[in-house]
């Protein structure tokens, strides 16, 4: 069973467990069905997430914005069709400053969606008091920018 089968048929998971579902129960029942090819691809695909995660954890503290942010960055090679890593401390400092204002601008519109979402679970209607947040989060990114 490969990855699009696993993912179509997820839903009858979501049929059996509920709305409930953790993240073992998706992996035994993956398991269960089939869709781990074999010890050999899941340990390399292990590795690689793992690799991921670390490269996600390194950060350095930006004095200029006062927070620290992610120092690898992932980025798309077109010409080679895969992904590598930038340290961005390696680029040339506008176009780093650029990325961080972009980067805060986006982390703290993310921010807000996720309140929003978990307001929305817990079953409280906030979403117009969040869309007022995020539209004042973006008049003061123009502002600085």
């Amino acid at each position: 069973m490969g990855p699009a089968e696993i993912v179509a048929s997820l839903k009858e998971l979501c049929e059996e467990k509920g709305p409930n579902l953790v993240t073992e129960e998706i992996v035994d029942w993956i398991e269960a069905m089939g869709g781990y090819e074999s010890e050999v691809e899941l340990i390399q695909f292990a590795k690689k997430m793992k690799a991921r995660q670390y490269a996600r954890m390194l950060e350095y503290d930006d004095a200029e914005f006062g927070m620290r942010v992610k120092r690898l960055w992932s980025f798309r090679d077109r010409r080679r069709g895969r992904r590598y890593y930038a340290d961005i401390l390696k680029m040339p400092e506008d176009r780093r400053d650029r990325l961080v204002r972009e980067y805060i601008k986006f982390a703290g519109q993310l921010k807000t969606v996720r309140k929003a979402m978990a307001d929305s679970f817990a079953g409280q209607e906030f979403f117009d008091f969040y869309a007022e947040d995020l539209e004042e989060a973006e008049e003061t990114a123009a502002s600085e920018a």
